[in-house]
């Protein structure tokens, strides 16, 4: 998190003479660092200090690390004998996390992946978001769904997310992958980094930049299938067309053949031929193959199953769902 603040040191000359040379230093102790923040090469701020007079400085400072800190402020003069003296002033504080960050990944068949950032204020005070975007990775697009098509943000009614509100942005993530380059993903990828802005109650800027979102990837399989058009709610006694897309995600051709069985106590059953010559899928290609079936039960029923055979090489991919149907009464 990186946090703009400012404040001001003031020093007052609270004795009965006059001092020259006054200095104000000011070092932020941190648990890995110390940093100046004014008046690294200790300048004299004025010349003389009359007797109830007071000198004051702006501090900006972007505060980056967590946990306690520590404000030193140094002052140095020259009292009327000629005596530089100096003396300091300790500040102790604590920066607390302003923003908790949870994600999660929902991917789905076509390879696409659906990121849910929750962001809960967790300061006492209420912030006002100026920005929430994913900076996505070279291997991905990304969709920002957290606005209307009129382009008016879901958060329309109020920029400010009070104390303990958590809200909720989503993000569609697209591969410029192709499917041969996909099956060669194995492992972690890095999907892109969130970027959030916001200004506090006293109109202080803040910013969090997350580190690179990470995912698991599923190893893919030789033979992809997805369900590319099905209707969502079919009734009893009727015929519905399932159109599947085979993809080969593999160098190499195949030469594919289709068999269908029926599962045990099913509500939609296959019609027509339940064994069919697909025929040729090139490498990193795909087919697109037309099912009909039969609804003949009302409920929420899984299709299946399919095998389908490689008959370059007689190797066989056994799938035993391939989506599920709601069937209506007629």
């Amino acid at each position: 998190a990186v946090v703009s603040t400012q404040s001001t040191g003031n020093v007052q000359n609270e004795s009965n003479q006059t001092v020259r040379d006054v200095v104000l230093k000011t070092d932020l102790q941190t648990s890995s660092q110390r940093m100046p923040l004014s008046n690294p090469t200790g300048q004299a701020m004025v010349s003389k200090l009359v007797p109830g007079d007071n000198i004051s400085e702006v501090i900006n400072h972007e505060v980056k690390e967590l946990g306690g800190q520590l404000l030193v402020c140094s002052v140095s003069y020259i009292n009327t004998s000629g005596e530089k003296l100096m003396f300091r002033k300790y500040y102790k504080f604590q920066v607390l996390k302003p923003l908790d960050i949870r994600t999660k990944f929902f991917p789905t068949p076509e390879d696409e992946i659906f990121l849910e950032a929750a962001v809960t204020n967790t300061t006492p005070h209420s912030l006002h978001m100026q920005k929430v975007s994913l900076v996505p990775s070279a291997i991905y697009n990304v969709t920002d769904l957290n606005f209307l098509e009129s382009g008016e943000s879901i958060f329309a009614e109020s920029d400010y997310i009070n104390p303990e509100d958590t809200w909720q942005y989503v993000f569609k993530l697209t591969p410029k992958l192709d499917a041969h380059e996909k099956a060669n993903v194995k492992g972690v990828s890095s999907v892109g980094k969130l970027d959030i802005g916001w200004l506090s109650n006293f109109g202080e800027k803040g910013r969090i930049q997350s580190s690179q979102l990470q995912r698991l990837i599923q190893p893919q399989g030789e033979l992809v299938v997805t369900v590319q058009d099905m209707p969502h709610l079919i009734t009893t006694n009727k015929q519905f067309t399932l159109v599947l897309r085979l993809r080969n995600t593999t160098d190499r051709k195949y030469n594919l053949h289709l068999t269908l069985s029926q599962l045990p106590n099913t509500g939609v059953i296959w019609i027509g031929d339940t064994k069919k010559v697909i025929g040729e899928i090139f490498p990193c290609s795909y087919i697109d193959v037309s099912l009909d079936l039969l609804a003949i039960k009302s409920g929420v029923w899984e299709i299946g199953e399919l095998q389908i055979e490689n008959l370059l090489t007689n190797k066989k991919f056994n799938y035993g769902t391939i989506g599920q149907i709601l069937v209506g009464l007629d």
